[in-house]
């Protein structure tokens, strides 16, 4: 029998966390105030929070908590947005900037924060994360984002060479950015914990619980379908960013899906993880087609970049991940490399994610572009302030409204084009 992808025992987070006792599929129709669509970091924090004031809410996911991208990504928190606030106030107004910009160089330590007051063990460390300059074109792109991101509240600092070399002990990049409120963590522990919580609030958690279609109103109630039962719902909350799918195609095809694979070591020594990574903050690159590297808690060394297939690690994608690792760092050469496993993400075409009012009672949030850690999780709780009523020009990020990719499908087929060139163009040596 093929083996499953998305076996939970595939991914190194999986296997270095506690098991999981899968919670009850729905097994009749319910009546419920609030239904959550996706048991990731959005859904979770959404369903959290409502919880937390009151509102009955049932949340529903296909898989387990964290089966897709919020159980399977890099564990980096890093704040902020890619483009700079300068692109945001271009595209905003000042004020509208402003605010986005307060939020998302927020969001990590808001995360950081929830994990503490929830007591969630989630091995969190917040040692910073930096972004390193491909290349020398690269250095001038670093020194103007380090001093427009302080200039609007952020908190990073430039790396020369040197100081490229002291925090992360290799020669690889001519330059950095170190962003200081920045961290990591275990994230299927941090989704199982957050799953946890939103239970003790009051949350009604529903796994294999595929929601199958919606109808937008029924009476005063959206209805869902649910494995052969209907699910009536006040108010619904669409958290399935990458795998919406036809539950709204409409949001499905406003972004493109990109594989994100990665790789992990056994365990390694004491001396070599100090050697590798002597800060211990997470990385990532400048480059278009990035990769990012940490080392997790027990002392492996973990890689991540663009795959070639969407739910699966292939032999070539392991073999190029290897080949960067040991690119950037030597020492590798001999190590023994024990996971691998991948899944989708969700990237918008300007790099920012959404919030869509879809009708008067179905919300979403998506299109994380790699940064999902921390902005899933605060923008779960803008969620839930939607939900319970906070005015849409009240809240910490513009809600916009849905623009399809013009002609989608040859727009996905061009993303993987797209990919290709921009590996040929980090090739090259070109800044991005």
């Amino acid at each position: 029998m093929k083996r499953d992808p998305f076996e939970p025992a595939s991914t190194l987070w999986a296997s270095t966390t506690a098991p999981w006792n899968p919670a009850s599929t729905l097994g009749e129709s319910i009546d419920i105030d609030v239904a959550v669509i996706g048991a990731g970091f959005t859904g979770l924090s959404a369903a959290y929070h409502l919880a937390k004031v009151g509102r009955q809410v049932a949340l529903f996911d296909a898989f387990e908590v964290g089966n897709r991208a919020s159980g399977r990504n890099g564990g980096q928190v890093v704040p902020g947005f890619k483009p700079m606030p300068s692109a945001l106030i271009e595209r905003f107004g000042r004020d509208v900037a402003a605010k986005m910009t307060r939020f998302a160089y927020g969001n990590a330590e808001y995360l950081f924060d929830l994990v503490a007051a929830l007591r969630i063990n989630c091995a969190p460390t917040r040692t910073g994360w930096i972004q390193g300059a491909f290349s020398a074109g690269s250095v001038g792109y670093l020194e103007r984002r380090v001093r427009e991101i302080n200039a609007h509240g952020g908190d990073v600092e430039y790396l020369c060479a040197d100081a490229m070399f002291d925090a992360t002990g290799s020669r690889f990049w001519p330059a950095g950015l170190l962003e200081r409120r920045a961290g990591a963590l275990h994230p299927l522990a941090f989704a199982r914990g957050l799953a946890l919580a939103a239970g003790e609030q009051g949350v009604t958690l529903y796994e294999h619980s595929p929601v199958d279609g919606i109808h937008e109103r029924s009476g005063d109630a959206v209805v869902l379908k649910v494995g052969g039962h209907t699910v009536r719902a006040r108010r619904v909350i669409i958290a399935t960013d990458a795998y919406t799918g036809t539950l709204w195609p409409a949001v499905a095809h406003s972004y493109v899906t990109v594989a994100s694979a990665q790789i992990a070591t056994e365990p390694l020594s004491a001396a070599l993880q100090e050697a590798l990574l002597p800060r211990r903050a997470g990385i990532s690159e400048t480059r278009k087609i990035t990769y990012y590297c940490r080392i997790d808690p027990e002392g492996r060394f973990v890689i991540g970049g663009r795959g070639r297939a969407a739910d699966y690690i292939d032999g070539a994608t392991e073999q190029q991940l290897r080949a960067a690792a040991i690119a950037r760092f030597p020492q590798l050469a001999g190590v023994r490399w024990e996971h691998r496993w991948a899944c989708r993400v969700g990237m918008t075409i300007d790099d920012l994610p959404r919030i869509h009012q879809l009708a008067p009672s179905i919300w979403t949030a998506y299109g994380y572009c790699g940064r999902g850690v921390a902005m899933a999780t605060a923008l779960g709780r803008v969620l839930a302030d939607a939900i319970n009523g906070v005015p849409a020009d009240q809240l910490d990020f513009p809600v916009t409204p849905v623009s399809r990719l013009p002609l989608y499908p040859a727009r996905q087929f061009a993303a993987a084009l797209a990919i290709s060139w921009y590996r040929l163009r980090d090739a090259l040596g070109q800044p991005a």
